[in-house]
C-alpha cells in the first residue's frame, strides 16, 4: 500500500465574498447619495430666500434712488443781462469821470506823471505832466469844463504851504501836424496860448502872476517820435505830445 501523504481537508468555498464588497459598495453610494441630496436642498432653499431680503428695500434707499422731481423751465429765474453803456470817446468818459469825483493831483489823468528833477545842490523842480485832450478841443485854446475841474485841483494844491516857496512855469506842447488859423497861423501860437489859458486859470484863483510863466513850444519837445522811419504818423505817441506840464521849480533865498 503506497502512501500518498495526508489526506487534504476540503476548506470551505469562498464563492460569496463578494457579495459583502457589494454591500459594502451600495451603503456608501447610498450615504453619498443622501449627503448630495441635503446639500443640493439647502442651496435651493438660500436661492429662493435671497430675493425676498433684497426685494424689501430700506426707506434710505428709496430715498436715495428716487427720481429727481422735474422742475419746469419757466419756473427758473433766469438772471437779466445788465445793459451795456454805448462806447464813449476818450474824452467823454474823461469829463464824465471829473464831473462825478474831481482826481487828486497826481491821479488827473491815465497818461499824468510827476516826476522830480534833481540839480547839483537838492530837488528843485517837480514836473506834473498831462494829456491836453482834457483841457482843450482839437485847435482850440480855451479851457474846457472838464480842463477847469482838473486845475481846481491843481490850484488847491500850488496854493498850499508845501508849494509856497515854487515858481510855476506853465508849458503848452502839440504835435507836429501843422496847424494854420486866423488865431493860429503855426503851432507856436497854439502851444504858446493853452499856456496862457492855463496861467490865466490860475490868476484867477488868486495864485500871485509873480510866481506864474507861460511857454509854448509847439511840437520841438516831443515824448515820443510823431513819426516812424517810412514818416507815417503815429496817433498814439502824437497824443502823448499834446500836453500842458506845469513845472514847480523851487527858488533859492537869493532869488526870491
Amino acid at each position: 500500500m503506497s502512501e500518498t501523504g495526508p489526506k487534504k481537508r476540503d476548506l470551505p468555498g469562498h464563492s460569496d465574498d463578494w457579495l459583502m464588497t457589494y454591500a459594502d459598495t451600495i451603503t456608501l453610494l447610498l450615504c453619498l447619495f443622501v449627503v448630495y441630496f441635503i446639500v443640493s436642498t439647502a442651496r435651493k432653499e438660500v436661492s429662493q430666500t435671497a430675493p425676498l431680503v433684497l426685494a424689501r428695500p430700506t426707506a434710505e434707499a428709496v430715498a436715495l434712488f428716487s427720481p429727481l422731481p422735474q422742475i419746469p423751465a419757466d419756473s427758473v429765474a433766469r438772471p437779466e443781462p445788465a445793459p451795456i453803456d454805448p462806447p464813449r470817446s476818450a474824452v467823454e468818459a474823461t469829463n464824465a469821470a471829473l464831473e462825478e469825483t474831481p482826481p487828486p493831483i497826481l491821479a488827473i489823468l491815465p497818461a499824468a506823471s510827476v516826476a522830480p528833477e534833481t540839480d547839483d545842490a537838492s530837488d528843485r523842480i517837480t514836473i506834473i505832466d498831462m494829456g491836453s485832450a482834457a483841457f482843450f478841443a482839437s485847435g482850440s485854446a480855451t479851457l474846457s469844463d472838464a480842463g477847469k475841474s482838473i486845475l481846481l485841483a491843481v490850484t488847491a494844491d500850488l496854493q498850499s504851504a508845501e508849494h509856497a516857496g515854487y515858481q510855476i512855469t506853465v508849458e503848452g506842447h502839440t504835435d507836429d501836424v501843422p496847424i494854420r488859423t486866423a488865431l493860429f497861423p503855426s503851432n507856436w501860437e497854439l502851444s504858446t496860448a493853452r499856456a496862457s489859458a492855463v496861467v490865466h486859470f490860475f490868476l484867477d484863483q488868486g495864485i500871485p502872476a509873480q510866481r506864474l510863466r507861460a511857454a509854448g513850444y509847439a511840437d520841438t519837445f516831443p515824448k515820443a517820435p510823431n513819426r516812424d522811419a517810412e514818416g507815417a504818423a503815429l496817433p498814439d505817441n502824437q497824443a502823448q505830445n499834446r500836453r500842458v506840464v506845469i513845472k514847480l521849480e523851487k527858488l533859492r533865498r537869493e532869488d526870491r
